[in-house]
């Protein structure tokens, strides 16, 4: 498979389960307690990301797909948080998958 489509869909994951991963560390209200089970979920994916970015890449490529997932995370809109941690799991799979 070619490392561009793999780097975009680590950068895909990392970028939609990044504002769930960051909520209990930004915010301490009810929204959090509201929301836990996508919470962790969107934690787990969002680590298990991050470990292959770094594992699996290069310095180069990993540096890449890190800084396009965090500036794809200020660009995507968490308005749905649910479908948001499921396209990211989805995003993950795909890239096991291809891997």
């Amino acid at each position: 498979m070619p490392p561009i489509l793999t780097d975009l869909l680590l950068a895909a994951t990392l970028a939609l389960s990044l504002r769930r991963f960051i909520l209990p560390y930004v915010v301490e209200d009810d929204i959090v307690r509201a929301s836990a089970p996508v919470t962790m979920v969107a934690s787990a994916v969002f680590l298990a990301a991050l470990a292959l970015t770094c594992s699996d890449k290069t310095f180069w490529s990993a540096a890449v797909t890190l800084t396009g997932g965090a500036l794809l995370a200020f660009i995507l809109d968490d308005r749905w948080p649910k479908l948001a941690v499921a396209a990211a799991a989805a995003c993950l799979l795909a890239y096991l998958s291809m891997r």
